[in-house]
């Protein structure tokens, strides 16, 4: 039953406040139906919407909301991107809304399509790439505290368009505090979320729930502050398949690098080249537990749940990993320095898992050092083939 309300949790608020718009009441409360009535409408992706958006968006102020109707609205992207100003909610129908992004340049002009500020909310809202040119969706700089996407979908079509990138979220450029993600997709992009190696902002309070990342050609939450600072992370209840990164070293469902206080429960993984789960560059306080993962470090030996690099308190817990489908010898659990140059995790906790072993996969390997304590209520299962 509580599935059934949050699908029709959009549509109803859609249509009271739509019908609301029309008696009155609620346009005096702040609200505002896009396109405004001066622009033409047609909602089948072959106008261009940048200007009207644009100028709608800089009209709006704390507590208002946008209501886009269902249809599909072609945004031509330029230099610079939209800010949606802060205590605004952008409400769509059911993802049935959908920004259609488009370039003005060539496919090697960077491109960016909104900015949230503090205390945005987009709920229903689907933003699809069209076109080979590299992008930013939604890139969340400056001072941002609260910003909520729910029920939103991210599609980069990056299969369609090789050799550009397409990133859903970045952060790491300002301080982000009380981020969510409730019921978001995330398909076809590059990075899902990703923060880069130089990025000295700060992330706290992250609640990743109920959302799904498929197809992604990197990393669908890479969690990197190796020069910044990230913590309080929960990323749980979602479902991480299919990607595409050719790469051994990246495309991980979820990687922690100097982020600390994290978890990662529940979730379902599976079809990734790399590592699932990866700990890496002095990460601490990280809970690992009652994750499915089946299927993945395929394209390289090392570990499917992989703890490396001066990581401390780690906990892997209650995960079921099947590795029947691996050919590879990859370790089912890794913990380990990571190279002779960087210092070893300490504080490790392998306890109640099951692993179910493929023809040549090992149980795991912890670097003598490592261990919090020896691992504990871990069932192995021997290779069968599925």
């Amino acid at each position: 039953m509580s599935q059934t309300i949050s699908l029709l949790r959009p549509w109803l608020w859609f249509t009271c406040l739509t019908l609301g718009v029309m008696s009155g009441a609620v346009a005096q409360a702040g609200t505002v139906v896009f396109p405004p009535p001066d622009v033409q409408k047609l909602a089948d992706g072959s106008n261009d919407y940048r200007e009207s958006l644009g100028k709608v968006l800089g009209s709006l102020k704390a507590g208002d909301t946008l209501l886009i109707p269902p249809g599909e609205y072609r945004v031509v992207l330029g230099k610079g991107g939209l800010t949606v100003p802060s205590g605004v909610t952008i409400l769509g129908q059911g993802r049935k809304s959908v920004f259609v992004l488009t370039s003005e340049g060539g496919d090697k002009e960077y491109r960016e399509f909104l900015r949230p500020q503090s205390g945005v909310v987009l709920e229903g809202i689907t933003m699809e790439r069209r076109g080979a040119f590299p992008l930013v969706m939604m890139p969340v700089v400056g001072k941002v505290e609260g910003l909520t996407l729910r029920g939103c979908r991210f599609i980069g079509n990056s299969a369609s368009h090789p050799g550009t990138y397409c990133h859903a979220l970045q952060v790491g450029g300002g301080d982000l505090t009380r981020f969510e993600m409730d019921g978001v997709e995330i398909r076809g992009c590059t990075y899902g979320l990703f923060q880069s190696n130089q990025a000295k902002g700060s992330v706290e309070g992250v609640l990743v729930r109920n959302s799904e990342f498929a197809e992604n050609e990197s990393s669908d939450l890479e969690f990197n502050a190796p020069n910044g600072t990230m913590r309080d992370i929960l990323v749980r209840d979602c479902v991480f398949r299919d990607n595409r990164s050719k790469n051994a070293s990246g495309g991980f469902a979820v990687g922690f690098a100097n982020v600390q206080k994290a978890t990662v429960q529940d979730c379902r993984i599976e079809n990734y080249g790399a590592e699932a789960l990866h700990v890496e560059d002095r990460s601490a306080e990280v809970l690992l537990k009652g994750n499915t993962v089946v299927t993945t470090s395929t394209l390289q030996n090392n570990g499917i749940i992989m703890v490396v690099n001066a990581s401390h308190g780690v906990v892997i817990e209650g995960n079921y990993v099947d590795a029947r489908r691996n050919s590879n010898p990859t370790h089912m659990i890794l913990a380990t320095a990571g190279g002779s140059k960087f210092e070893k995790p300490t504080g490790v906790v392998v306890k109640d898992n099951i692993l179910i072993m493929g023809v040549a996969t090992k149980k795991w390997y912890l670097e003598p050092g490592v261990e919090a304590s020896p691992p504990s209520g871990n069932k192995i299962i021997a290779w069968d083939a599925p």
